[in-house]
């Protein structure tokens, strides 16, 4: 999906051909993902102001869930801190994450591995390969 298709109409076609049922919970959850620029948490998605329905915090993580499993949505961060999520139909991005308080940043930097994603696809024979790079430190409050 490019970047320009980033809208709820076609996400939720998206969604539709993985089998997902179009519920306010889906568009809700959608709506948020996309009206940040910044990857959010379960519980930021669940408390946004552009998630405007009363749903059980279970149904945004399997909502979620599910939007990972079938590459909608990435997963980053930590696997024993609260997991930040985006769209993967945005533009690719690179993150920096703090060991100390699990904060996820963007990388505001051309992506210093593309020219090695495309010659190991060539290499390798490989389509529709990707990547996932982060990068983790201690964020300037943490110091």
């Amino acid at each position: 999906m490019a970047k320009d298709d980033l809208n709820i109409s076609s996400l939720l076609s998206t969604c539709r051909e993985i089998g997902m049922r179009k519920t306010k919970a889906l568009v809700s959850t959608l709506r948020v993902l996309v009206s940040t620029e910044q990857p959010v948490t379960l519980q930021q998605i669940a408390e946004s102001p552009d998630f405007d329905i009363s749903c059980d915090p279970a149904t945004v993580y399997r909502l979620v869930t599910k939007l990972v499993e079938n590459r909608v949505v990435r997963r980053i961060g930590f696997h024993s801190r609260a997991a930040h999520y985006c769209l993967r139909a945005r533009y690719h991005q690179d993150y920096l994450i703090c060991r100390g308080c699990g904060s996820v940043e963007v990388l505001e930097i051309a992506c210093p591995v593309e020219h090695l994603e495309a010659q190991i696809a060539k290499d390798s024979g490989f389509a529709d390969l990707e990547h996932e790079l982060e990068f983790y430190g201690r964020c300037t409050a943490c110091n």
